[in-house]
């Protein structure tokens, strides 16, 4: 199983995008207001540090997964249970996802369709990708839906100029100020973290010394994209009701018309939003299958992957009463997730490698 190093900027940018400009941007205009789209230059900015720590981590043990090279520099036992946690948080995001994306389907396609039924053909293309491939298979798939969510995304805002009013984007910095503005950097930094699935990824890259590069434009690109979308969705509506919307960069696309003729954008851009997010709970799917292999000392990873499908299946059904739809964001990824295994760990087990002072790249 191997991947290119361009590959990985596809893979990256795809699932970086697939969520960023859909449920972050909202609680970013709510906190910085107009100046949401400084918070979103911010962000990039701390994922472009956390991606640099990542892969220098990745690195110095690249023919290791994280779930091997934490056993060799914290030990057998502290290093199976960094592992452990850390499975345990990539089965609870894709689990999330997975109820965001059905929630949405239902909403805004088949409104009478039961949330489980859509969950699970999400769920039987995740194994049939995984299984009848591997990781390279995700990674070709990732090289053409990546090149179309881009450019969907670029022509929706082409389409949308006639609708921007600039006004609505002044005063910058006034009303906000540095804190409200650093806080709401915090919700798509956070997002931008998922990079750290680079650590289970490293020993498939091609060259991997080299990734470093792809893997800072695959944070870099979705970064940008999120300053537009801030900015667009400010000048369309404003940051009263542009905080308020749930998913804003949909309802911007849905407002598209020229002439009663190009209208309806939002159906296509549905459609090539259906393969980012497929990417990237494929990708997770990968993840989960070949680490718990991995901790359980099962060498063929594939006979987990309906076990790991099912694990996230069950947990994306919890009733939206007891997990709303955007609670584990904010109460679970941002709070927990990011400060610890995002940041805290990853330096922490940079700063071991270091000062066993040796790499074990080739050990």
């Amino acid at each position: 199983m191997k991947i290119t190093r361009w590959q990985l900027f596809w893979m990256f940018t795809t699932l970086e995008i697939s969520m960023s400009i859909w449920l972050t941007v909202s609680p970013t205009i709510e906190t910085a207001r107009q100046d949401a789209w400084i918070s979103l230059l911010l962000a990039g900015v701390i994922g472009i540090a956390v991606t640099l720590i990542l892969v220098l981590v990745s690195q110095r043990h690249s023919a290791y997964t994280l779930v091997e090279f934490a056993q060799k520099l914290c030990g057998k036992w502290v290093g199976k249970l960094i592992a452990a946690l850390y499975i345990m948080v990539w089965f609870s995001v894709s689990a999330d996802i997975l109820r965001i994306f059905s929630l949405f389907i239902k909403q805004f396609l088949f409104h009478d369709t039961p949330i489980w039924v859509i969950a699970i053909l999400m769920v039987s293309a995740m194994v049939y990708i995984n299984y009848a491939g591997n990781i390279e298979a995700i990674a070709r798939f990732s090289e053409l839906a990546g090149p179309l969510l881009l450019i969907g995304i670029l022509i929706t805002f082409g389409l949308n100029v006639t609708n921007l009013h600039p006004e609505l984007i002044l005063p910058v910095f006034a009303d906000s100020g540095a804190v409200p503005i650093l806080k709401g950097s915090f919700v798509n930094a956070s997002f931008l973290g998922e990079s750290m699935m680079i650590m289970m990824l490293t020993p498939f890259i091609v060259n991997s010394q080299k990734m470093l590069k792809p893997a800072l434009l695959a944070i870099c690109v979705p970064s940008l994209v999120a300053v537009l979308t801030a900015i667009f969705v400010v000048m369309t509506f404003g940051t009263n009701i542009g905080s308020t919307l749930i998913y804003p960069y949909f309802s911007m696309v849905r407002f598209i018309n020229y002439l009663e003729f190009i209208q309806n954008m939002d159906v296509w851009i549905m459609f090539i939003w259906i393969f980012s997010v497929f990417v990237k709970l494929a990708i997770y799917l990968f993840i989960n299958s070949y680490g718990t292999a991995q901790l359980l000392g099962i060498k063929n990873w594939r006979i987990l992957i309906g076990f790991a499908a099912v694990v996230i299946f069950a947990i994306s059904l919890t009733p939206a009463n007891i997990i709303g739809l955007l609670d584990y964001a904010k109460l679970v990824w941002i709070i927990y997730i990011f400060p610890i295994f995002i940041v805290g760990l990853p330096i922490l087990l940079l700063f071991i490698s270091f000062l066993r002072g040796r790499s074990l790249a080739h050990e």
